[in-house]
């Protein structure tokens, strides 16, 4: 448990047994009197407090109930320091509590906005009020309108509460559910595309496939007729290839595979280049070692993929912006004022799985260019079957139909408050509990964890622990649809979230494979590294040695976005970035693009986050990812048989809770940050523009210098504080004054680190999707999940290929950063 408590925290001295000795009996009821004196000072003197004072105040609450010094055995016995809170928690989450839960809550198909989805937010709100031995409350008890008086006072009074709660608030954003869709090939005889994925023996789960019809959320209605083009995964750098070989999209439907990028920009993509429908299907070639032509049999038997095994999801244009397409910026109120929207297709797509492709691609054999002739990423796995890919035209037309009910839906987010001693420093921990099916692994993996973590801090409020920061717990609704969940309620409450934040932790899926991978921002990167080399597997290594346990992707293979990612716009076979084997120059922790619930507490709000998870590697069993069998059957075969992943990333997840809520001095680690800035920089140079990034240079040396000053200072007032406290009885405003005077400082510490995030915010956003405002790090805008670091920067680099704009954004990025290093020096 070293290195993230100072020695303060961990090593002031408690008064000795032979003083306590002494004391007793007489010593208990002088100690008494001390502290009923103490009591009566102490709201005497509050009446007189400014603000900011009783907000320093809260510190030396904090302080005496952490034990942090020799402070007042006597004040109820419940000294519980951070490194013994630590060990309390970590023996909490359990393997068959994992199983159990996991159960529950991947029973149902929940999608977002469904009867089921209702039960499950209802479900967690009781679970949590279990686990921290809260008042069970009715049904409908607690559950707000977004907006409304009730919801807004859970927020934006949490100051003021002394016990914890649990809340549920209702947002109303505009998604969508399928009616009907079909697909047609007018061959002879004409094929009929199934779009259904098939019961299997072995899992009964299967039988629930159409309790959610293979559909694409926020996919438009449409019913088109034509020829089409295969091209390959759909990036836009694909389509500009094929566009320059001389194919014409025109009113054609592109055909085009998972992979590489996120689903609703291969739909821009194909929309931009004049395409009337687009099909996107899965390819086993994507499927590492264990598929048929390896000798492996389909799921359930084996780990391979069952060849009707479709991929749901949304269609969003996600590095445009999230959330609900109708109310950019703002929250989706029941009442809300609508726009038309401008993040999601005008072309109707469908999902498909590859036994359904399989005639589809056949009917394109010698029609336009072999795929061959295009790099080895227009192949695919289908060769095994007969299928030579080519890209056509087709001479055979097409029918896609795509019926959808688009409406203003209901979405339910639960949440969570637990009041530390200071109120105005918040951390925040979320998971997304709505599914595409049943959702084993995703979410519900990852819910599963998050009640483990929840049942950790029940554990430690039982024993009168009260964190020193306070804890604010969601379970997002509507993430598979576009974030919506979390991002509405972060444009509901923004500003409290940039006046009381100190980190977002995030959750989706915590086990679909063996492979641990942690994403984060820079100043959280050793601390959330640090927590997974603590955290012991059952065959004695940490968790953080777990990260190839699945084997590796190779640099060329779509799942690589997983560990790295490549600059948009660069050579196709340019070698992707690993960030997770970055270690000489970096913390081997990649950093955050999109794709989950950080995003609009980081690239709109500026508060540092990070995500974990243990993904499937080439060896793993395949993961068929938003399918039906995502599901508890594949769960206990192949994904996680015996739970113990879902409870390590509970017990990570904790630990780096914990340290961020406890710790007197945050643990945000600017100096890594500036460290990472500088490898942002050297990526920038290497694309070989005519961009002078000498002054760019020299502001991140600037903000490390400020960054290492500070670095020092913390240390300096962790020593003051100590010899401040050494022998000192510690109690209310009478605590003294140079203790006082120590705490101030720390506090005004705690608020450059807090603060120093949103120094990377420029009002106007990132130019073309300004609904983005962090200058640092975005989802890269044909990316959607992969980062594109200094991304205003790089784009107009590699994307715009405009020298000019790309030195004005350099000079943007160098005065963002040189006032940040400033506001650390001051």
């Amino acid at each position: 448990m070293k290195g993230y408590y100072s020695d303060t925290e961990r090593d002031l001295p408690a008064p000795s047994d032979a003083r306590a000795r002494r004391r007793a009996p007489v010593g208990r009821r002088l100690a008494l009197l001390a502290g009923l004196g103490g009591a009566f000072y102490l709201a005497l003197a509050r009446v007189q407090l400014t603000p900011e004072d009783q907000r320093v105040q809260a510190y030396a609450d904090g302080v005496a109930a952490h034990g942090f010094g020799p402070a007042c055995k006597w004040r109820g016995g419940h000294r519980i320091p951070p490194h013994k809170a630590e060990k309390i928690y970590l023996n909490v989450p359990s393997n068959d509590s994992c199983a159990a839960t996991s159960a529950r809550y991947a029973a149902h198909a929940h999608p977002a906005g469904s009867g089921w989805d209702m039960v499950t937010a209802q479900t967690v709100k009781g679970d949590w009020e279990k686990a921290l031995g809260l008042k069970a409350s009715w049904y409908g008890e607690h559950v707000f309108d977004a907006g409304s008086a009730e919801s807004q006072a859970r927020v934006r009074d949490s100051h003021k509460a002394t016990e914890p709660y649990v809340w549920i608030d209702t947002y109303y954003p505009v998604m969508n559910t399928p009616v009907f869709a079909g697909v047609t090939l007018f061959s002879d005889p004409p094929v009929h595309a199934k779009l259904r994925e098939a019961r299997v023996e072995g899992d009964s789960a299967s039988e629930l496939a159409d309790e959610v019809r293979v559909f694409h959320g926020l996919s438009v209605s449409g019913d088109v007729t034509a020829q089409y083009i295969y091209a390959g995964y759909g990036r836009k750098d694909d389509f500009d290839l094929l566009q320059a070989k001389g194919l014409d999209f025109a009113g054609k439907i592109a055909v085009v595979k998972y992979g590489g990028n996120f689903r609703g920009l291969k739909v821009k993509a194909a929309q931009e280049a004049g395409a009337v429908g687009c099909i996107i299907f899965t390819d086993p070639g994507d499927d590492g070692e264990m598929t048929e032509w390896n000798g492996h049999k389909p799921y359930p038997e084996g780990p391979a993929r069952v060849p009707s095994s479709v991929q749901r999801g949304s269609v969003q244009f996600l590095s445009q912006y999230p959330g609900d397409p109708t109310t950019p910026g703002r929250p989706a109120y029941k009442n809300a004022t609508r726009d038309a929207g401008g993040n999601f297709p005008s072309i109707p797509s469908v999902p498909m799985s590859y036994e359904d492709v399989i005639p589809i691609l056949n009917a394109l054999k010698g029609r336009g260019m072999p795929a061959g002739d295009l790099g080895d990423a227009f192949n695919g796995g289908l060769t095994h079957w007969g299928v030579e890919y080519w890209t056509g035209p087709s001479d055979v037309q097409l029918r896609l139909v795509n019926e959808v009910n688009t409406r203003v839906m209901p979405v339910w987010n639960t949440m969570a408050f637990i009041p530390g001693h200071v109120t105005d420093e918040v951390v925040i921990m979320g998971n997304h509990r709505d599914a595409w099916v049943l959702g084993a692994a995703d979410p519900s993996s990852g819910t599963t964890s998050q009640h483990e973590l929840v049942r950790g801090l029940g554990a430690l409020r039982a024993r009168g622990w009260r964190p020193m920061r306070s804890i604010l717990l969601a379970s997002w609704d509507a993430e598979e649809y576009g974030l919506i969940g979390s991002t509405e309620w972060a444009e509901d409450f923004g500003d409290w979230l940039q006046a009381n934040a100190v980190a977002y932790l995030n959750l989706d899926s915590s086990a679909s494979g063996s492979n641990f991978r942690g994403a984060a921002s820079p100043s959280l990167a050793l601390l959330l590294r640090g927590a997974a080399e603590e955290v012991a597997r059952p065959d004695g290594r940490s968790v953080w040695a777990a990260r190839a346990d699945g084997g590796t992707w190779g640099p060329a293979s779509v799942h690589a976005d997983a560990d790295g990612d490549r600059a948009e716009g660069a050579d196709a076979d340019e070698e992707t970035v690993d960030w997770t084997k970055n270690e000489g120059k970096g913390s081997g922790i990649r950093p955050l693009g999109s794709g989950s619930d950080y995003t609009a507490f980081l690239q709109r709000y500026g508060v540092a986050a990070t995500d974990m998870s243990f993904k499937g590697g080439p060896a793993d069993a395949v993961y068929h990812y938003h399918s039906v069998y995502d599901s508890p059957a594949w769960m206990r075969r192949f994904g996680d048989r015996a739970y113990a992943r879902h409870a390590e990333s509970a017990r990570v997840l904790g630990l780096v809770l914990l340290r961020l809520a406890d710790a007197l001095i945050l643990p945000l680690n600017t100096t890594q940050y500036a460290r990472d800035l500088v490898y942002y920089a050297e990526r920038v140079d290497a694309l070989g523009a005519d961009v002078d990034l000498r002054p760019l240079g020299e502001a991140i040396a600037r903000l490390r210098a400020a960054s290492e000053g500070l670095d020092r200072e913390r240390g300096e007032l962790e020593r003051r504080l100590r010899r401040a406290m050494r022998g000192r009885w510690c109690w209310g405003w009478g605590c003294g004054r140079e203790v006082r005077k120590i705490l101030a400082a720390i506090r005004r510490v705690n608020r450059k680190l807090r603060d120093f995030e949103k120094g990377f915010l420029a009002p106007e956003g990132i130019r073309g999707r300004e609904w983005y405002r962090h200058k640092g790090t975005a989802p890269g805008k044909w990316l959607g999940y992969g980062a594109t670091t200094f991304p205003a920067l790089t784009e107009a680099i590699t994307i715009e290929k405009d020298l000019e704009r790309a030195r004005e954004e350099a000079a943007a990025l160098t005065a963002l950063i040189s006032a940040m290093a400033m506001r650390l020096a001051m």
